[in-house]
């Protein structure tokens, strides 16, 4: 233990825990490091996340697209209650030709 050098002003206990410490810090500098990466990934991930949900949000709730949405609508549903009132008539119809026909 005295191959030391007396003048170098590191006493070989302070050697012995700095190599220690040093391979923990440096994985603990590494895991930071990671965890850093993978939050900034995770931040690019929820701010797409958060585009895609606004530009749904703009799509199916905006004001102008919004009275569009709701004039076709109510064209689909005019429609459908025509066509059933169609398909009411027709049965009777075909009813009042199995009469005739029988």
């Amino acid at each position: 233990m005295e191959n030391i050098e007396p003048n170098s002003g590191v006493h070989p206990v302070e050697l012995c825990v700095y190599s220690i410490l040093s391979s923990n810090l440096d994985g603990i500098y590494q895991t930071i490091n990671q965890l850093r990466e993978s939050q900034a990934l995770i931040i690019i991930l929820l701010r797409d996340i958060k585009q895609s949900l606004n530009e749904e949000n703009e799509i199916l709730y905006d004001n102008d697209d919004n009275t569009v949405y709701i004039e076709n609508s109510k064209r689909v549903k005019n429609i459908k209650r025509r066509i059933h009132v169609l398909n009411k008539r027709l049965v009777q119809i075909q009813e009042k030709i199995k009469k005739l026909q029988g």
